[in-house]
């Protein structure tokens, strides 16, 4: 079982890394993470389907066990009905050790439900952290491109500000201009006028 715990320890570790709150945590970090628990996903799943075979047997044994002491049960009630004193003695020697090893393969299949019954929670329980994880992480990328977004879209009208800006002096320069030919050409038209 220690194997067991080990396994469990790391997994715990690895779940909680996953979920903090450290928002400084940079993104190659987090995917190595994420990678990191979903391959000891794999393994634990692994670990269950091998925990899962394992209790199927156990229950086959002791159903077996179990269904051999009965039999020596009734052997014994036979005997006993038949007055076959020795014979019944005999089969209730049998029949005592054929229940002490369906009580023990009872244990152990016991033992195999609660093993099983552990990696199925804490398969059940990183299934959920890592979907939390990803969850999360697709909801601070999606924060990410909008936060990208506005600031390009922010970039963008400071420099139609600028460009609106250049173009109101260019198109104000240029109407001095236009006026001053314009003062030019009427000063010239006057003096013509009064050569005349």
């Amino acid at each position: 079982m220690k194997w067991f715990d080990r396994i469990l320890t790391a997994l715990r570790s690895a779940a909680r890394d996953l979920i903090s709150e450290d928002d400084e945590i940079e993104g190659d970090r987090i995917d190595t993470l994420i990678d990191a628990a979903q391959t000891r996903l794999v393994v634990l799943r692994d670990e269950l389907a091998q925990a899962v075979a394992r209790e199927k047997r156990a229950e086959i044994e002791w159903h077996a066990a179990w269904d051999q002491a009965n039999a020596l049960d009734t052997n014994v009630d036979q005997a006993l009905r038949a007055g076959q004193d020795d014979l019944a003695r005999a089969h209730i020697e049998q029949a005592s050790r054929a229940q002490v090893k369906a009580d023990e393969l009872s244990e152990h299949y016991q033992a195999c439900v609660r093993v099983t019954t552990r990696l199925r929670e804490e398969v059940s329980t990183l299934q959920t952290q890592l979907d939390d994880v990803l969850r999360r992480q697709t909801q601070l990328t999606e924060r990410e491109h909008s936060a990208a977004a506005v600031e390009q879209l922010n970039r963008l009208q400071r420099e139609q500000r600028r460009a609106a800006s250049e173009l109101k002096r260019d198109l104000e320069d240029r109407a001095r201009e236009v006026a001053k030919r314009e003062d030019y050409l009427a000063a010239r038209e006057e003096i013509e006028r009064t050569k005349k």
